[in-house]
């Protein structure tokens, strides 16, 4: 191992996924408040006088106020959500790779252990006892005669069918089947 390398230490990815888990709900609480903020001043148009421009009369200004801060906190919650997902699944890939490690390490130790172990003598195969013989089950009855089936009846040869002359057509669809 090459000594201007860093040791190996878990514990700094198990704090990097904590980190990551903190970031993920912080980042949803922010974009909800950013996303509330931008609704309201949007909302908050009619208010100024930019809204003498706008069809919303000044009277509902609050009422557009609030309507924007909710559809703003509404964008701003699928925006951090969606973001604070990718989070989550970046620490749960750093976890799982610590994992992978760990149980990697078990197992190389487990296979040094029994590589190392003092291959033990197998013992002689002890006296083997002749088999007990059973006693043969009796035969199964004799199976009862097959009839001859019964003759059918003459059946006229089939007229050879004709191609239909149109383009296919699909069976017609019951109204029970559409709900």
């Amino acid at each position: 191992m090459d000594p201007s390398l860093p040791n190996y230490e878990p514990r700094v990815i198990e704090q990097f996924a904590e980190k990551l888990y903190r970031k993920a709900s912080a980042f949803v609480m922010g974009s909800v408040v950013i996303g509330a903020a931008l609704g309201a001043a949007f909302g908050s148009v009619p208010l100024t006088s930019l809204g003498d421009a706008w069809p919303v009369p000044s009277m509902f200004g609050f009422i557009t106020l609030l309507i924007g801060g909710i559809f703003g906190a509404a964008i701003g919650y699928v925006i951090g959500d969606t973001r604070s997902f990718g989070y989550r699944l970046q620490a749960q890939s750093a976890l799982c790779q610590l994992q992978l490690e760990r149980n990697t390490a078990v197992l190389a130790r487990a296979v040094t252990a029994a590589r190392s172990a003092p291959a033990t003598p197998k013992a002689p195969p002890a006296e083997q006892t002749p088999p007990v013989q059973q006693a043969q089950p009796a035969p199964p009855p004799p199976a009862p005669p097959v009839q001859p089936p019964a003759p059918q009846q003459q059946q006229q040869p089939e007229q050879p069918q004709q191609p239909p002359t149109g383009p296919p057509v699909s069976p017609p669809v019951s109204a029970a089947r559409v709900a």
